[in-house]
């Protein structure tokens, strides 16, 4: 009876990190797809046939990168490699991607590897940034997002900030089921120990900052920095 039980929680602790893995790789990618899209449908009149044909093309090969990723996943999902280096070079990767189909300036600031950061608080950090980013782009009608990750103290920082049009803070968090998905970041960044804090004004922006504790970082090289944007 215990092997049976042991056996079902096993079981379903590998379908999360499957739906994590897929979540996490490829529906990025398409949300991406999707935004393109709608904003060629909105500004297609305005678009010249040689801006059209691009701009196809770029969905293409944001489609085939999420062919791809699916590919990649689906052959990783019973292997445990990977590392902080790959990890920031994902989150590198995703945020390029965004910022070549909305057109938005994305800056990542970040270490080449960033000590020994566990896998729940790499997972949780790449889905605030992914929220935070994507809420930026869909919400904030923002043209410029940065994002800068350090490690100070034993413990790292997130900051996401854009020029957005930003909201008001206390109005949105009291309203049932909104949020732009706040609740879900401040609840990740809760669950691992950390803080989460949010500035925003309205026409000026939001800034979005994180603390998570990292009692076992060990070693983190000289940040570099990388903008991206939509040719």
């Amino acid at each position: 009876m215990a092997i049976q039980i042991e056996s079902k929680r096993q079981l379903v602790e590998e379908r999360n990190r499957i739906a994590e893995e897929l979540h996490d790789r490829v529906s990025q990618h398409l949300f991406g797809i999707i935004y393109a899209i709608h904003s060629m449908t909105c500004g297609w009149k305005d678009l010249t046939d040689q801006q059209k044909l691009e701009q196809l093309k770029e969905i293409q090969q944001a489609a085939s990168t999420a062919s791809g990723e699916l590919r990649a996943t689906i052959h990783s999902l019973s292997s445990s490699k990977g590392g902080n280096g790959s990890w920031i070079g994902i989150v590198r990767s995703h945020l390029a991607n965004q910022a070549k189909l909305s057109g938005v300036n994305i800056a990542f600031n970040a270490p080449q590897s960033v000590g020994q950061l566990a896998l729940n608080q790499q997972k949780a950090l790449y889905r605030i940034i992914l929220e935070g980013v994507g809420n930026a782009i869909r919400h904030g009608s923002s043209q410029c997002v940065t994002i800068e990750l350090t490690v100070k103290q034993g413990a790292v920082r997130l900051t996401i900030e854009d020029d957005g049009r930003g909201f008001d803070v206390r109005a949105k968090t009291v309203k049932t089921g909104s949020g732009f998905g706040l609740s879900n970041m401040r609840a990740l960044a809760v669950s691992l120990g950390g803080t989460f804090d949010i500035e925003s004004k309205i026409g000026i922006g939001t800034r979005i900052e994180i603390w998570l504790p990292l009692a076992d970082i060990a070693g983190v090289n000289e940040g570099t920095t990388q903008t991206t944007k939509s040719g």
